[in-house]
């Protein structure tokens, strides 16, 4: 996968633009919105719409 432009902080929803990216995703991030900086809470957009979509079907 291309590295993205930017990262959706799952804490927060925020775009995250300070990020590494390597050949697994995102290896590092920082969200300068609310200090998030788990790599596992960042999606990329894509990633993050098909979460938004599955979370609204099982509701």
């Amino acid at each position: 996968m291309s590295q993205p432009d930017f990262l959706i902080c799952l804490n927060c929803e925020s775009p995250c633009y300070v990020f590494e990216w390597g050949d697994n995703g995102c290896e590092e991030a920082l969200c300068q919105v609310c200090g998030n900086d788990e790599p596992d809470q960042f999606a990329t957009e894509d990633d993050f719409d098909a979460i938004v979509i599955d979370h609204g079907e099982k509701q």
